[in-house]
């Protein structure tokens, strides 16, 4: 399915939910995944307004794909809930609901999708392997995969064991977890929001600041705790700093790149930083980037970008390219 050349993905869907009232743009996104949500928040607070024909070409793509994929909304819990209420008065639908929790998420297992895997972690690594494998199982694909990876060697194959050998979630397994989890947000009251380390965060404001500035506090850092600056300095660079390297070290670390690594990172990336690949792109390398062009997953996407940072860094750690063109004249 073709797209717009200049807005990603994500783009494109905060473009349509910014077009919507105020009512129906906080519906579509409480019908949204946890994951989704931040990315869609994430493209709405960097984002410049569409121009017509982009827009245009937008609603053209949500045209066709409201015809291609079902309307059809999944988990709905707390509408059903509200018809109970209304139809059978409140104690019987809640006795009926609590039974119809059981072949289901309940509201603490749900609250699950919100974390990232570190806290969800922290949850559940003294629990019996049975219930960390109950409790992957409960998540989606991405995020169980994050947090079985989280583990040692050794607890991963056993709970992967674990994982094949279900055959489905009973309601005694559930009710465990679910006890378990209304222990953890009652008692602990840990934040549910994605953590973000203190070298991260600094990495980030670094990365907001005008050169100068950012060049003094660096090298301040580096002279008090070097240890620190070198974290720092190694997560200041990401995907997303591409766009300050000058035009001609772009051309120079997209000769390196295939199309196939070109296409998923492109698929992802902010309409500034695009249009400053392509600009430098040979029309052979479009047209195969064209061609592959399709619905990539967000794993898919990260990884290629990843992947892109990891070369243009081993370029500049050689000299071929410098990271940051506004620091030709500073270090």
């Amino acid at each position: 399915m073709a797209t717009s050349m200049n807005l990603a993905d994500a783009e494109q869907a905060a473009a349509l939910i910014m077009s919507l009232d105020k009512p129906q743009a906080a519906a579509v996104l409480r019908a949204l995944q946890p994951a989704d949500v931040h990315r869609l928040a994430a493209a709405m607070s960097g984002m410049d307004a569409p121009s017509s024909a982009e827009f245009n070409r937008v609603l053209a793509r949500f045209h066709r794909d409201v015809n291609t994929f079902s309307g059809v909304k999944p988990g709905a819990g707390d509408a059903v809930l509200s018809l109970l209420e209304e139809a059978l008065g409140e104690e019987r639908a809640k006795l009926l609901g609590d039974r119809l929790d059981l072949h289901g998420q309940s509201r603490h297992i749900n609250k699950l999708k919100w974390l990232e895997a570190k806290t969800i972690i922290d949850i559940i690594r003294r629990e019996h392997p049975q219930i960390q494998a109950v409790v992957i199982a409960c998540l989606d694909a991405k995020q169980g995969s994050e947090v079985l990876l989280a583990f040692e060697e050794s607890r991963r194959l056993d709970l992967l064991g674990r994982l094949s050998g279900l055959k489905n979630l009973t309601p005694a397994a559930l009710e465990e977890l679910d006890y378990l989890l209304e222990q953890y947000f009652s008692e602990v009251g840990r934040p549910m929001g994605r953590a973000m380390t203190g070298d991260s965060l600094a990495a980030a404001l670094l990365n907001e600041m005008d050169v100068g500035a950012e060049s003094s506090l660096l090298n301040g850092l580096r002279a008090s705790q070097p240890e620190h600056a070198a974290r720092v300095e190694e997560l200041m660079f990401g995907f997303g700093q591409i766009v300050n390297m000058a035009e001609d070290d772009i051309a120079i670390l997209a000769k390196q790149l295939a199309p196939e690594i070109l296409a998923p990172a492109l698929a992802e990336a902010g309409a500034q930083l695009r249009r400053r690949f392509l600009s430098v792109l040979t029309n052979e390398k479009k047209q195969a980037i064209s061609l592959l062009s399709r619905r990539f997953t967000q794993t898919e996407s990260m990884s290629a970008q990843a992947e892109i940072v990891r070369v243009a860094k081993q370029m500049a750690a050689v000299g071929e390219v410098i990271l940051d063109a506004r620091k030709i004249d500073v270090f």
